[in-house]
């Protein structure tokens, strides 16, 4: 490792034009690289699984129509729907059937009711001049409808209209240019007539957190670069100093994207904050190297061995930092999700490339920029008392009580653990998007007065010879919906046998010729959400707000139990299934695969840096002050009632990774000091190597919050929750390296002593 990295440093500083040179062309590369990065939600494919639960959606979702992929258009006429209103939607209906990709479409025109002769009628009438039956119509259409839903609001200014889109397009890679079009359209319909129209459904939504990822990229890593540099400037006390340190950070950044492009790796709704990470890493290491620079220059060494010393003294501890950082990303791995796994191999390979880029590009930066006299000048800086006076207090009396101070902190992360344990999860579709973008605001209105979009699917399989209309089978269907129409949650159960009403059997006709000729009077998508290709299975859908993965699992024990309970001749029930369904049994799974995750990181750090330095004590003294910051973030989200989510359980493994980096710092000054003796260090020294490296503790700490800061300029809830999360860790990572980690070096270092 040192005659590596002595190498680099020959290379960067005595032979900088070479290097330059040779980097050219890379950064050329990354440029085009990054020109190449594409974007995608990654929300439905974050559970494509082998798992039994996403195979068996899968195979669900291959028979039926879901309702999920439909688009809701709201539809609102601030004087109240009447019949010129009704006569311009119905022009939009007509045309928005002829969009590619739009299979069929659903409104209060589609709407049928039974005749006193036993047809079925429209519910708006023909004329649409006739105010007296325009408004009777209306108010037909407020009251539910077969599919479960209302499609005119109570105060009669507001209608729905449903476009569900055929099933090569559902997926979103082909969503996206049917959703644009939609709202081309209805703005064109808007502007014409007066009308107002929203787009929403989940589909259209994951299209919102898309276009919100491509801004977020550049908003938070432009923010994200400014803060490290106004933190530079603040620390440093100099301009030149500050831009000198902020270049290689950037040069960090761009080789990531650059590769990410290359690798055809897509940033989604978990790999968006990869990018800030790998800016403020490369921040923190650069920050390190350029304080020693400036020590070892003010203490009147040339600018050459200046810079190649320090490089060689703090390259170790940054090469363990990234390590420890990629242990952590690694440890991710173990997870069933592909886009999770995603994120672990992106993020170890970004922590290495800005491990390689600061070794190269900063030592190379300096090399250059000190031929010139204003940086010459600017760069040494003798040390100041009053930049570690607090923190000289901490750790004064943290060794001074080391034994106190010790058993407090075991005793705290105890505590914490136990509040935290047993991990209790959580998650909603919908906690990706802010709620108050207009495409979330109108699938709230939609959901006020239409119903849920979002439905848990009971699959049926028909027994024997019996066919979907016979009288057993519509007997059973009727057991099962008075079972399930009363659970807590459940707004509608639809099935066949809500078609039975509009069923009005004309003389010789069966109830199966009435119920088939009633779907055929209904869009083709509504047999598909009800009668499966094979026409030997049934779907019941149960429309049921998405009110959180634990809701959610409750509710599916009561289906459960519910139907125990029933005695059914004509079909069998199967699991319970859904996007609902499965999304929050596979979160559930997933956020406590995360939790192994960062308990192996836990226990491998720890191992890893006392294998790193030879000295097993150290190993032992980083366990405690890297695991209570976050044991206590955790405890204080389960206290709060917030529970473990994806962005906590990666905010907090990630975090974790990171936050060891001040404590390798401490480990590596320790171990500077001992040099080739590898003595126990005693509690004097202890405190003058904290002392020597608590003002770069505190730099880097307000270098990596000031980047995750930039976090809280994205438009998605949960990375602006992951950067709080991070920040909170970083910062109470500090201070238990300030007085937790000196008291327990000291403890453990005097018990070694006494043991010789």
């Amino acid at each position: 490792m040192n005659r590596l990295t002595r190498l680099i440093v020959a290379l960067s500083v005595d032979r900088p034009l070479v290097v330059l040179a040779v980097l050219g062309p890379v950064l050329v590369l990354a440029a085009v690289g990054l020109m190449r990065i594409d974007y995608e939600d990654g929300l439905r494919a974050l559970f494509a699984t082998e798992s039994a639960e996403f195979q068996a959606y899968s195979r669900h979702a291959r028979g039926f129509a879901q309702s999920e992929t439909d688009i809701a258009v709201l539809v609102t006429a601030a004087d109240g729907l009447d019949g010129p209103a009704l006569a311009r939607l119905q022009d939009f209906v007509l045309d928005v059937q002829f969009l590619g990709g739009v299979q069929a479409v659903y409104s209060a025109f589609s709407l049928r009711h039974p005749t006193d002769d036993g047809t079925l009628a429209p519910v708006l009438p023909d004329d649409l001049t006739d105010a007296d039956a325009v408004r009777a119509g209306l108010q037909r259409a407020t009251r539910q409808s077969p599919a479960g839903i209302s499609m005119v609001s109570s105060d009669l200014r507001e209608t729905l209209v449903v476009l569900s889109l055929a099933r090569a397009t559902s997926e979103f890679g082909g969503t996206a240019g049917i959703v644009r079009n939609i709202r081309d359209l209805a703005g064109q319909t808007a502007r014409q007539d007066g009308l107002d129209f929203a787009v929403t459904g989940l589909l259209p939504v994951r299209e919102r957190i898309v276009q919100g990822l491509r801004l977020d990229q550049m908003r938070i890593n432009l923010i994200g670069a400014v803060l490290g540099f106004a933190v530079a400037l603040l620390m440093f006390r100099s301009l030149w100093v500050a831009c000198l340190n902020t270049v290689t950070p950037l040069v960090a950044l761009l080789f990531c994207l650059g590769g990410f492009g290359w690798l055809g790796l897509t940033i989604n709704a978990l790999t968006n904050v990869l990018p800030v990470l790998i800016l403020v890493l490369a921040s923190s290491d650069s920050i390190h190297i350029t304080y020693d620079i400036r020590r070892r220059m003010a203490d009147g060494q040339a600018p050459r061995d200046a810079i190649a010393d320090a490089v060689i003294d703090i390259a170790p501890p940054c090469v363990l930092t990234s390590l420890t950082t990629i242990l952590a990303f690694l440890s991710l791995s173990y997870s069933d999700s592909p886009i999770i796994r995603n994120l672990a191999y992106s993020g170890a390979a970004g922590v290495l490339i800005a491990l390689l880029v600061v070794l190269v590009v900063h030592p190379l930066v300096y090399a250059l920029a000190c031929r010139f006299t204003p940086v010459l000048r600017a760069m040494p800086e003798p040390a100041s008392r009053r930049r570690h006076f607090f923190s000289g207090r901490m750790i004064l009396g943290a060794t001074a009580r080391f034994r106190i101070v010790a058993l407090g902190g075991i005793a705290l992360c105890i505590a914490a653990l136990l509040v935290l344990l047993p991990i209790r999860t959580d998650y909603r579709f919908m906690e990706n998007i802010e709620p108050t973008f207009p495409v979330a605001r109108s699938l709230v209105r939609v959901e006020a007065f239409a119903g849920p979009v979002t439905a848990i699917n009971l699959p049926l399989r028909l027994v024997g010879d019996h066919a979907f209309a016979d009288p057993e089978v519509l007997a059973d269907l009727s057991r099962i919906h008075g079972a399930l129409e009363n659970l807590p949650d459940v707004r509608a159960v639809v099935s066949v046998r809500n078609l039975l009403p509009l069923s009005v059997a004309q003389t010789g006709e069966s109830t199966a010729e009435a119920l088939s000729r009633t779907l055929d009077t209904l869009p083709g998508r509504f047999r598909e959400l009800l009668i499966g290709d094979d026409a030997r299975s049934l779907q019941i859908m149960l429309l049921v707000p998405d009110r959180g993965s634990r809701r959610v699992a409750r509710l599916v024990r009561a289906i459960d139990a519910a139907l125990v309970q029933l005695r059914l001749d004509a079909v069998r029930t199967g699991e319970p299934t859904g996007f609902l369904v499965m999304s929050g049994a596979l979160s559930d799974r997933m956020i406590r695969q995360l939790t192994v995750s960062f308990l192996f990181a836990a226990l491998a750090c720890p191992l890893l840096i006392g294998l790193w330095y030879r000295r097993f004590d150290f190993g032992l003294a980083a366990t405690i002050p890297n695991i209570l910051p976050i044991a206590l973030v955790g405890a204080g989200l389960t206290v709060m009632g917030t529970g473990i989510q994806f962005t906590s359980a990666l905010a907090l493994t990630i975090a974790f990774g990171i936050a060891l980096d001040d404590s390798i710092h401490v480990f590596n000054r320790l171990h500077l000091q001992a040099g080739r003796a590898r003595t126990v260090p005693r509690g004097s020294e202890v405190r003058r190597a904290m002392m020597q490296v608590s003002p770069v503790l505190i730099t880097t700490t307000l270098i990596l919050s000031s980047g995750i800061l930039a976090t809280q300029a994205s438009e998605m809830p949960t990375i602006r929750f992951f950067g709080i999360l991070c920040i909170a860790t970083f910062f109470l990572a500090l201070l238990c390296d300030l007085i937790l980690l000196p008291a327990l070096v000291t403890w453990i270092s005097g018990t070694r002593g006494a043991s010789r």
